[in-house]
């Protein structure tokens, strides 16, 4: 893969315990990692694990999940941490807690207040192509309407659809919004996998219409839980979005699923540099959910 075609893709992990080991045996220095922060591992593992791999030569993308988060003095201590490390780039979600830890319940009120703390952290937020399953379209215009002015990227939910991807991003273009956009597309993981958790992410139409389509279908309706061909999706997505000077790149929600994902690095297209217009707000080469 080309070294354009590196700087336009990052993958994101979760911090589990062999990640370490496991990461630089499918990604090499200085790819792009985003590092989850779930509400079992809460913040300071992803903070540790970004730390980490900032220290190896990657660059970190942590997520920080609002309602995971206890105080002031955690978010302050967690932010010096990555500082300290060189993370200059975050991203925020409100996270999967019913109820909050602390003072942040929303990823709204977390982004504020870190950037009251530090206004040089680049901060990307999360954009949702097929809505969200918990939350009105409303509630999602408003969300981002919020947020953006303070954002530097936006990253989507993963999704199975190129025109519902390309349908989201002249929406949000429509309604004045041009944060660069990291789409999400899956990595090679288990359809069994995907399936299980299409209902949680808001992914559930396009998950029916890739199920409905070709091998995917085919497979379906064997049982045969094989794993799911992402390149095709990557490539149906480059072909509707290369040269949208929104179009940032491909974020690949790996799983932890590592082992084949240098192949689907090789198989990414080139993905040529794309000028933004003088209103657009300038993006570091790797940018980082409500």
């Amino acid at each position: 893969m080309s070294k354009d075609a590196v700087a336009r893709v990052r993958v994101e992990v979760v911090p589990s315990a062999d990640l370490l080991t496991q990461l630089p045996m499918a990604l090499d220095v200085p790819g792009a990692v985003s590092v989850t922060c779930l509400p079992h591992h809460g913040p300071a593992r992803t903070v540790e694990a970004a730390v980490h791999l900032a220290r190896l030569g990657y660059h970190t993308v942590p997520h920080l999940a609002a309602r995971s988060i206890a105080s002031q003095a955690e978010l302050h201590s967690l932010l010096r941490q990555l500082q300290g490390a060189g993370v200059s780039e975050l991203f925020l979600v409100a996270g999967d807690r019913r109820m909050s830890a602390g003072p942040y319940s929303w990823s709204g009120s977390l982004l504020e207040a870190i950037k009251a703390y530090s206004p040089g952290f680049s901060i990307g937020i999360a954009g949702y192509p097929e809505g969200h399953p918990q939350l009105s379209q409303e509630q999602l215009v408003s969300s981002l309407e919020t947020k953006a002015p303070m954002a530097s990227s936006l990253v989507t939910q993963m999704c199975f659809s190129a025109e519902a991807i390309s349908q989201y991003l002249r929406t949000i273009r429509r309604n004045g919004m041009e944060l660069p956009v990291w789409v999400g597309v899956p990595g090679p993981v288990s359809v069994k996998k995907l399936v299980s958790m299409g209902a949680r992410l808001g992914v559930g139409r396009s998950l029916r219409l890739a199920r409905r389509t070709g091998m995917a279908g085919a497979l379906w309706r064997r049982g045969d839980f094989l794993n799911y061909d992402s390149a095709r999706l990557i490539r149906d997505v480059h072909r509707e979005l290369a040269g949208d000077p929104l179009f940032a790149g491909f974020h690949i929600y790996t799983f932890n699923d590592l082992v084949r994902l240098p192949g689907l690095l090789d198989s990414v297209p080139t993905l040529q540099q794309t000028t933004l217009s003088p209103t657009q707000r300038a993006s570091p080469p790797f940018p980082a959910k409500i």
